[in-house]
């Protein structure tokens, strides 16, 4: 039976399958090409991901220069491929980045610009890009097609930006640094979990305190923010990892248990398939980080709300099983009583979260168990 990608790892880690063993079968689906029993569909995406046809196609400038920077590993290949390619000729994020405020203003100054920090602080107050800010302030050059000249002035107005946040002369996040911490993040992923968590935090509390979360929707916010990656994908991928480096950590649990909640309170109202997900994450979250009583009712309230759908189901059986991790009497009888009453529903959804593989395994453990 085929693993849904959202449902926890066969393997037992608590991780979800997608975030765990889901790279590794594929790799054997594909040595195994001939064989029935390891070929399966294509994976299908999370429908809570965003739909392509739901999002225009619109790529921040900013963004555009990162993805041809010459330290992008693709662009890299690309210049190996390429030797007629000369990277160095390229006026990069890195390059302006790796130049004092002083060699900066210079290389304004060579562009007819007379780099006024006063002004330039007063004006990025105003805005969330710092590439507009060059628009407004400088733009003959920001809009010249001269060669290199839009490139130095607006990535120059970008790091400016975030050279004068970082020694607190400016209070704002610009869009541009916001996307780097973003991806900054993602770049952790896969040996700095914990980091990367922090990192993402960082970026939570930008959005709660510049994107007025309070009266608008993902949606708008997507369309404001409108960086590398989505914000209405970023903020389920920060609750998965959340999740994970949960399960190692209790403080991860309870930031989880902050972002979770505010998350909730904020988007409320957003597809009910979305909210519970994070309600369900919130209730595991509680348990994980020592408030059992606390993550049951959470999802004791999310059966009760929605009995034709498994995240509750789920959630409870996992408040279940972490309850014997901390060292309470095992609840098997009662973890699977719990998944019965998601079949014996029947809730619509148990397909998608191996519900019948699910309760199959652990009546296979109570019966070793008796046999013991």
């Amino acid at each position: 039976m085929k693993t849904g990608r959202n449902a926890p790892c066969p393997c037992g880690s608590g991780k979800k399958y997608k975030k765990c063993c889901l790279d590794k079968d594929q790799q054997i689906e594909r040595k195994h090409p001939n064989q029935d029993d390891f070929i399966q569909s294509p994976p299908q995406e999370s429908n809570r991901k965003i739909r392509q046809e739901d999002s225009e196609i619109r790529i921040r400038p900013y963004v555009m220069a990162k993805m041809c920077d010459p330290t992008e590993k693709h662009v890299q290949n690309l210049l190996a491929r390429r030797p007629d390619l000369d990277g160095k000729t390229i006026i990069s994020v890195s390059q302006i980045r790796s130049m004092p405020t002083e060699q900066i203003i210079k290389k304004l100054s060579e562009h007819g610009i007379n780099y006024d920090q006063d002004r330039f602080i007063a004006m990025c107050e105003k805005k969330d890009s710092a590439w507009d800010v060059a628009d407004m302030l400088w733009p003959k050059q920001a809009k010249s097609f001269a060669k290199d000249v839009s490139d130095v002035v607006c990535l120059a107005a970008c790091i400016l930006w975030e050279k004068l946040y970082d020694e607190k002369k400016l209070t704002r996040v610009s869009v541009e640094m916001l996307d780097d911490w973003m991806g900054n993040g993602y770049k952790q992923l896969d040996n700095e979990r914990f980091k990367a968590c922090r990192i993402w935090m960082r970026v939570w509390e930008t959005f709660k305190n510049d994107y007025d979360l309070t009266n608008r929707s993902i949606a708008e916010i997507d369309a404001q923010f409108n960086g590398s990656q989505s914000f209405f994908n970023w903020c389920q991928d920060f609750e998965m990892e959340l999740i994970n480096v949960s399960i190692d950590s209790k403080e991860y649990a309870e930031i989880g248990v902050a972002y979770l909640n505010e998350f909730i309170a904020y988007f409320a109202d957003e597809d009910d398939m979305f909210v519970n997900q994070f309600k369900s994450s919130l209730g595991e979250c509680y348990c994980r980080s020592g408030d059992q009583e606390g993550g049951e009712k959470v999802l004791r309230e999310l059966i009760r709300q929605y009995p034709d759908k498994v995240f509750g189901y789920i959630g409870m059986e996992m408040a279940l099983s972490i309850r014997e991790m901390n060292g309470q009497a095992p609840a098997h009888e009662e973890r699977l009583k719990i998944l019965e009453d998601a079949k014996k529903y029947p809730v619509i959804d148990g397909k998608d979260f191996d519900l019948d593989r699910r309760i199959s395994h652990l009546k296979e453990k109570i019966a070793n168990l008796e046999i013991r």
